[in-house]
């Protein structure tokens, strides 16, 4: 499995089922966004170009899927596309992201625009993980229980059946 997932198909498809998983894949598909919010705005507000802010974020992001996403942007950004409509064709990029870019793009404030939606999501990402915590504590209650009640049982049964037996 491992060198499969070394392989650049493997990689792609690894990638791929990490963002199909029911409940996972929703908690990955916001942080991989916020990285692509957070980094974008930030070469954005420093003065780097589009064409290299989205060059350096599709190496940043870390996912094959999103990364392919970002060079097919790039390479509709470098037609002569906005950043906007690139974006919005792509199923895995919500359509709050490309509408807040557009809205960006013409008022020419997309790095603040980039910025509040790196924070959006943030927060999305943080009460994901807090509802997966919320999710594993019972199962944890359960599982020590049945432990403890195994336990209990191989050290009483043994007992009870010797003295049954005198």
């Amino acid at each position: 499995l491992w060198k499969f997932i070394g392989t650049p198909v493997g990689r792609r498809t690894y990638d791929e089922v990490k963002i199909s998983i029911p409940y996972l894949g929703d908690l990955y598909k916001k942080l991989y966004l916020t990285r692509i919010c957070d980094n974008l705005s930030t070469m954005l507000s420093s003065g780097i170009s589009m064409v290299q802010a989205i060059e350096v974020t599709a190496d940043v992001v870390d996912n094959l899927v999103y990364k392919e996403i970002l060079l097919n942007t790039l390479n509709e950004v470098k037609g002569g596309r906005s950043f906007a409509d690139a974006i919005s064709e792509y199923p895995e990029i919500p359509g709050v992201l490309s509408q807040m870019a557009k809205v960006g793009e013409e008022t020419g404030n997309l790095a603040e625009i980039l910025t509040t939606l790196a924070k959006f999501y943030n927060r999305e990402v943080n009460n994901a993980v807090d509802t997966l915590i919320g999710l594993i504590e019972p199962m944890m209650i359960v599982l020590l229980g049945l432990g403890v009640g195994t336990l209990l049982a191989s050290v009483l049964l043994p007992i009870y059946n010797l003295t049954s037996s005198i």
